[in-house]
């Protein structure tokens, strides 16, 4: 069936046909998602990594041919700083702007498993005291299970955390951690804040 869709050269497989990639790709679907955020000396870096079943291979397929791979990156990077910049992300009263900075994509054990990470980071005000984040964004309904840790800096301490009117729900690990649940089919809360107070200011992403 391989041969039907692509392009192959010498026994190995250089180029996906549009149809092969159009049909493929309308199969891939969304299975998890997790998000690393770390809280350094004036910014905020975080991971986002997407898991997804792949059953025809259509990351397989571009991952096999340099253009296609770079074409798919520049998709996702346009479409990841598309909805970033919808968001209305606020530091201590200071509105800041999330970037991307990295994309990668892999594969857990399987080519029918790929994973995509999205390395952003921004400049932000923290500073020793009582810091403010605050994020405005589209609520909706999740399509897969999904899970968000935040890591502050040694010394820190979480004072408040407001999800909004979504239904995740969050634990508070050891005083500097928080951790976000969230489910598939319920509704995000459109907006995040998270209030902790820094003793002392280290990078924990150096």
């Amino acid at each position: 069936m391989q041969n039907e869709f692509c392009i192959v050269a010498r026994g190995y497989r250089v180029l996906a046909s549009p149809k092969f990639l159009e049909e493929a790709s309308k199969q891939v679907q969304p299975l998890y998602a997790q998000g690393f955020f770390f809280v350094g000396h004036k910014h905020i870096a975080y991971y986002l990594v997407f898991d997804y079943y792949d059953p025809l291979g259509y990351y397989d397929a571009i991952t096999r041919n340099e253009k296609q791979f770079n074409d798919e990156i520049g998709r996702l990077w346009a479409n990841m700083q598309y909805f970033l910049d919808q968001e209305e992300v606020v530091v201590n009263g200071v509105r800041v702007r999330p970037k991307v900075v990295m994309i990668d994509i892999g594969f857990r054990a399987s080519k029918k498993r790929p994973y995509i990470v999205f390395a952003i980071r921004f400049p932000a005000p923290i500073k020793p005291g009582i810091n403010v984040y605050e994020n405005r964004y589209e609520s909706e309904i999740a399509e897969y299970d999904y899970i968000v840790y935040w890591i502050f800096p040694p010394g820190t301490k979480v004072l408040e955390v407001d999800m909004g009117s979504g239904s995740e729900s969050w634990d508070i690990v050891g005083k500097n951690i928080v951790v976000i649940y969230g489910r598939k089919g319920m509704k995000t809360g459109g907006y995040e804040k998270i209030v902790f107070e820094v003793q002392e200011i280290h990078d924990v992403t150096s």
